[in-house]
């Protein structure tokens, strides 16, 4: 894992690698000890967490044969973001990061041992599966407002840099963890997936421990966050671009991304695959995710932000229709798995594009004085994947993973051209033009 992020590093920097002055920020932040344990955690827990999702739908598929009970995996993963991120975040203001920090990475690592316990014994059930999902969701939650706020903390008048890298090593992190996952679940099982797991997170809170990090704010604000929360969704409701923005999230979120839930259950019940070529399957829409981030890096101009956001969506919801069409091809099972790598890799490469322009244009297009209110209000667009989950598992029940895929797929393009329709008196681009410059 180590050598795979020093690669990753000499990926970014070699880019562009005549922009010497762009580049120099990313080499002092790394130079940084604290910053790079922080930013190592982010990089290392990311890996952790792809390769359990990954093993996690595998083998709740294996017990079960219930394509519904696999796509609630990822749901119970996301609930928590939901139920708890804003408060986590109100809370961290008043204790020690440090603290919260390393208290979250010690008890998910015990975690880890309790269910490296049930498995080795052979009790692990599907619902003590989905209880440390849900636990397991409890700690992502606390990503956002602790460790990368630690990690803009950290990175003085780098903040852009610290959080493109961070933002880069996430998408990274989805192609090495699946493809980790596969071959330790075909290899020792879910105890080695547990095992190892508690191993990393150890090794993430001795990092934690040995970095020198900021404490509290010195002087938290009192918590007002319904208030504010409030008033963000009367003021998206108001502008028409940031509805409009939002609204594309939203479709995004119910009927592209859900599908990745599927992924296992492509590979081990329509491609017959061993859980290691399920691993290299789902790991392609990292490595396309990881390719669209250095595209975007170094092509993204303000003046087409938006056309590589819909673009990507358009493209992604597509390619989802594409790779249930390809479980259909004649030709058996390893042309379709080929066909289906290349397929996924698409897939990420336009997932990459609208990821990165989702928070870009919430947030150039609102107001300063709004600005973190609205971000708020994308938090729970973000928010309603699990509805698609479980759309896509309901359906992949009643009628077949490939019939669900295409399903979702136009369902997903109905939606983005009746948002086209509404929004023809919008002018998009000059909108967000407008505004930028102003």
């Amino acid at each position: 894992a180590l050598l795979f992020f020093k690669l990753f590093i000499g990926a970014i920097v070699a880019v562009n690698p005549t922009r010497a002055d762009e580049d120099r920020p990313v080499r002092t932040l790394l130079s940084d000890k604290n910053f790079l344990c922080i930013w190592l955690v982010g990089g290392v827990t990311g890996v952790i967490r792809w390769f359990q999702l990954l093993a996690f739908g595998v083998y709740s598929f294996e017990i079960t044969g219930s394509p519904l009970l696999v796509s609630a995996i990822p749901i119970l993963w996301m609930l928590p973001l939901i139920l708890f991120g804003p408060f986590i975040g109100v809370f961290a203001d008043q204790i020690s990061r440090k603290l919260l920090l390393s208290g979250s990475i010690f008890l998910i690592t015990a975690l880890q041992i309790v269910m490296s316990l049930a498995a080795f014994s052979g009790d692990l059930s599907y619902f003590l599966l989905a209880l440390a999902s849900f636990v397991s969701g409890i700690f992502w939650a606390t990503d956002m407002p602790i460790r990368r706020r630690l990690l803009g903390d950290l990175a003085g008048q780098n903040v852009s840099k610290a959080m493109g890298l961070d933002s880069a090593t996430g998408n990274a992190t989805r192609m090495l963890g699946p493809l980790l996952g596969g071959g330790m679940l075909q290899i020792v099982g879910m105890f080695g997936i547990f095992w190892l797991s508690g191993v990393l997170y150890a090794v993430c809170l001795i990092l934690v421990l040995l970095a020198t990090l900021p404490g509290r704010a010195i002087e938290p604000a009192a918590p007002s966050f319904f208030r504010d929360f409030s008033s963000g969704i009367q003021f998206v409701m108001r502008d028409k671009v940031l509805k409009r923005i939002l609204i594309i999230t939203i479709i995004f979120n119910i009927w592209g991304f859900p599908f990745t839930s599927m992924i296992p259950i492509i590979g081990r019940e329509e491609l017959g695959l061993s859980p290691f070529f399920v691993g290299i399957l789902s790991s392609m829409e990292g490595f396309g995710a990881l390719i669209g981030a250095l595209f975007i890096t170094r092509f993204a101009d303000k003046d087409n932000f938006f056309q590589i956001y819909l673009g990507g969506t358009i493209v992604y919801l597509s390619g989802v229709g594409y790779l249930s069409i390809l479980t259909f091809v004649a030709g058996g099972p390893i042309h379709s798995f080929y066909a289906s790598t290349v397929a996924l890799t698409i897939i990420g490469i336009a997932g990459a594009c609208f990821a990165a322009m989702q928070g870009t244009l919430t947030y150039l297009a609102a107001p300063p004085q709004y600005r973190s209110r609205v971000l708020g209000v994308l938090t729970l667009c973000i928010g309603t994947g699990p509805i698609g989950f479980f759309n896509v598992g309901w359906m992949a029940e009643s009628f077949g993973v490939a019939n669900a895929l295409i399903i979702i797929c136009f369902e997903g393009l109905l939606a983005l051209l009746l948002l086209w329709v509404w929004g023809q008196t919008i002018n998009m681009r000059k909108e967000l033009e407008d505004r930028i410059s102003g």
